[in-house]
């Protein structure tokens, strides 16, 4: 069992420890406070990367076409895939934009 100098001891420090909490708790709500800006910058700079990757997404069948006809002509089979890619490229583009 603790003895009576001991039990204080850990009692004062526990009390020390309280204060501290509650200084630390209000400094951590003023720094919350003034992040507010530069969070709401992040958002919207994620939410615009994410609106130019679905737009390179639906660019790709466009660029690989391109590529493709430089390159050679497909048969029929060729130009049907590449057009149904082409179709769902911009079907989930329409779908994230709108």
């Amino acid at each position: 069992m603790l003895e009576n100098g001991e039990l204080i001891r850990c009692r004062q420090r526990k009390a020390a420890l309280l204060r501290q909490s509650a200084a630390h708790r209000s400094a951590l709500v003023a720094e919350a406070q003034n992040l507010g800006p530069v969070v709401a910058w992040v958002d919207l700079g994620i939410a615009a990367s994410q609106k130019v990757r679905a737009g390179w997404q639906a660019l790709a069948p466009l660029l690989s076409l391109w590529q493709a006809r430089r390159q050679e002509s497909d048969g029929l089979i060729g130009k049907l895939t590449k057009g149904i890619a082409l179709a769902r490229s911009l079907s989930a583009l329409w779908k994230q934009w709108f």
